[in-house]
Formats: C-alpha cells, structure tokens, sequence
C-alpha cells in the first residue's frame, strides 16, 4: 500500500498568478503597509497561517484577532476572484490522476497544503476535481508544513510500504526530507532540483512509474 499526499498550489492547481497576491492584500487591508519579504523562502513556516505569525512578529505587531480577520478576507477575496470568471485551472492531467488513485485499491491519497482549508477546497473546485472522499489537511491545522503533513498521514492510516509527497516548492523538498519520505516534483520551479520530477500529470505511466520507484 502506497500513500500519495499532494500539495495545491502549482501542484494540482495553477494558482499562483493569483493565489500570492489575494494573501497580500488580505494582509495589507487589515494590517496596513507592513513589510512582507517577495522570497516566501525567508519565512520558516511557509504557510498561510505561519508566515502571518512572522509578518506580525517582524513588524512588531501583537496577534489579537487579526489572523482570522485575514483568513476571512483572502477567502473574500479568493471567492471574488473565482466568481468574476478568474482563471483556476487544474495541472495538466491531474483530475484524472486524483480519480484514478481514488479508485486503486493499492493506493491511499491525501492533501496536506500551506493554504487554509476554505480557499483550498474553493481552488480544487473551481478546478474540476471532486472532494467527496478527499482527506485533507491545511494551514488551519498547524502552523507548520511537516506537521500538517504528518497529521495528513495518520488521517490515512498506517501499514504504507512507501509514502510519497509531491510538490512543487523548495520548502516542499525541505519538509519531505525532514519526514524522510519520497518525493515527486512537480513543475518549473523544482526541474533539475530533485531526483523525481515531472512537468504536469499527463504521462499517468510515468508518474506511476515513480511513485513506486
């Protein structure tokens, strides 16, 4: 048995023409002008709720209730953006990819992303894939990448001869290598940065392929 957790964004979504700069403003409207680094990188938790905390901490700000203030406005502005007819689509071959690993008895599947929960499901929606047996866990979980991955997992179960994270970041890379699982690139941002990699899902042979590999 065989457990593939996903990351969302540019993993299963193409997203991040909009995704960065809603969780920009949404901080901006309620904080103000503060400082945010351009290289999310430079943050040691890069998720919704963990790179808040540090954009707080940095500008010397104190956490009394604006995080849900914020996560409240970015799915505001998230909704918004899909509603008015914004481009959200899936990744190559990746509906289809989901589907299939759903319905194979071998495999178990799950989505462990830095976003939070309510913009996650609204993305893969709007994006064709269907949340109906999905397990997923967010931002809204844990501060910290490898722990909402973890609690991903046990939400799976146990038993799995291999368990493999695909993403499509560096700090994606970073988190697998501290659980010490596998790990599947996805993407332009992650070609020639890890042993496993591929553009999009649309060769299903040759994910497969690695996926057992």
């Amino acid at each position: 048995m065989i457990a593939t957790i996903f990351d969302i964004d540019g993993t299963l979504v193409e997203s991040s023409h909009f995704d960065g700069a809603c969780y920009i403003s949404a901080v901006r409207e309620v904080l103000g002008e503060v400082c945010i680094h351009d290289d999310w990188s430079k943050y040691k938790n890069v998720t919704d709720t963990g790179m808040l905390r540090e954009i707080m901490e940095e500008n010397k700000m104190r956490e009394e209730g604006q995080i849900e203030e914020i996560r409240k406005t970015f799915g505001k502005l998230i909704g918004q953006y899909l509603e008015n007819g914004g481009e959200c689509r899936p990744i190559k071959g990746a509906v289809c990819l989901i589907d299939k690993l759903l319905s194979d008895q071998h495999h178990k599947i799950g989505i462990a992303t830095g976003g939070w929960k309510h913009t996650a499901k609204m993305k893969l929606r709007h994006a064709g894939f269907d949340l109906k047996n999905m397990v997923l866990f967010s931002s809204d979980d844990s501060d910290e990448r490898v722990e909402i991955m973890k609690k991903c997992l046990s939400a799976l179960g146990d038993g799995f001869h291999r368990i493999v994270y695909v993403g499509d970041a560096v700090w994606d890379i970073q988190a697998t290598k501290k659980l010490g699982w596998h790990f599947i690139g996805v993407g332009p941002r992650l070609k020639g940065k890890c042993e496993f990699w591929v553009e999009d899902f649309s060769n299903y042979d040759t994910f497969m392929r690695m996926l057992h590999a």
